[in-house]
């Protein structure tokens, strides 16, 4: 919709005329500016600069009117908060499931523009992405290869580890896949040193480390994480590590508020990417429902690990509530 500001045409100079004349032409006749050019006499950058200074001085207000349920207004606000490449936002339902396979349905639709058919694509785990993996219709976009990107063995229900997200991926986009079969967090760090000298587990990472575009969840220090849920912390110690002064986790790497790997000792403890290696990724899609996540998913997006996020409208209100700065894209890097 285009809006003209009432102005007294007794104080309009010639120039004023010119552009009015040509802002009409434009927005409301649908002339492009070589055929204004054309019809007013004048060239063509001279119809630009009328057209131009007509915006500046507010002689033209155009209004984009949103359907209804749509989050522009949202995505753009995350994405100058955190300095993001990309946010997409969706509906939040009072069915939990519901949102997760909405969410879930915008980061398929996501994938198949970003992804090639060279493309090689490595997935983490949690109910997010399997969200993803159940949401995608089958051959609906084209890459080379999915790779886990941790590792997919544990108590927790298997449709949620990583390697049967990967071949869910796979299975339904008619591509191979990688998988990691080793827990996520081993007993210890010299059991993970032990892990790593298997074979096939450092060849995975390899692939892991090298992926073009990689989808990960994001966890926050709650007594439903899925780490709790696989059996490698009890909830009690979990709950414990924000004591500790951990916000979140991403690859089961925990993070600060402010975006700072934290508890390093369970870092070594990971089977799956690092976070340099995972910051190194060209494209790293976070996707993530749920306000409760909030402090987690800031401190992820703060640090710099995620480029785009794909979240709902209850987690995107209060991410923006969480005041700037601190983290590793605030530092520039």
């Amino acid at each position: 919709m285009v809006t003209r500001y009432p102005i007294d045409h007794h104080n309009l100079s010639e120039h004023d005329r010119l552009i009015l004349h040509a802002l009409r032409l434009y927005y409301e006749h649908d002339l492009t500016q070589a055929e204004i050019a054309d019809r007013m006499g004048f060239s063509r950058p001279k119809v630009t600069r009328l057209i131009a200074e007509g915006r500046d001085r507010g002689l033209v207000e155009i209004t984009i009117v949103e359907p209804a349920g749509g989050f522009t207004h949202l995505e753009i606000a995350l994405e100058e908060h955190y300095g993001l490449d990309e946010a997409t936002v969706v509906a939040s339902d009072d069915d939990r499931q519901t949102t997760e396979l909405t969410a879930g349905g915008m980061c398929g639709a996501l994938l198949g523009r970003v992804c090639t058919p060279e493309s090689v694509l490595g997935v983490s785990w949690g109910i997010s992405t399997r969200a993803l993996a159940d949401a995608v219709p089958s051959m609906s976009f084209r890459c080379h290869k999915i790779v886990s990107l941790v590792g997919g063995m544990g108590r927790v229900k298997p449709e949620l580890h990583s390697n049967q997200v990967a071949t869910t991926l796979a299975d339904k986009l008619g591509v191979e896949s990688s998988h990691l079969v080793a827990p996520a967090v081993a007993r210890s760090a010299s059991s993970r040193n032990e892990l790593m000298e298997m074979p096939g587990i450092e060849e995975v990472l390899e692939e892991a480390a090298g992926c073009d575009i990689a989808v990960v969840g994001i966890g926050g220090i709650l007594p439903t994480a899925t780490m709790i849920q696989a059996g490698y912390f009890t909830q009690e110690r979990f709950l414990e590590f924000k004591d500790r002064g951990a916000a979140g986790d991403v690859c089961c790497h925990f993070l600060d508020a402010m975006g700072t790997p934290c508890l390093p000792e369970i870092s070594e403890r990971v089977v799956g990417l690092t976070l340099e290696e995972l910051r190194a990724i060209p494209k790293t899609i976070g996707i993530v429902t749920g306000a409760e996540k909030t402090a987690g998913v800031a401190a992820v997006l703060k640090g710099g690990f995620v480029g785009t996020l794909v979240c709902d409208q209850d987690l995107a209100g209060s991410l923006l509530e969480i005041p700037r700065g601190g983290g590793a894209r605030d530092e520039g890097r």
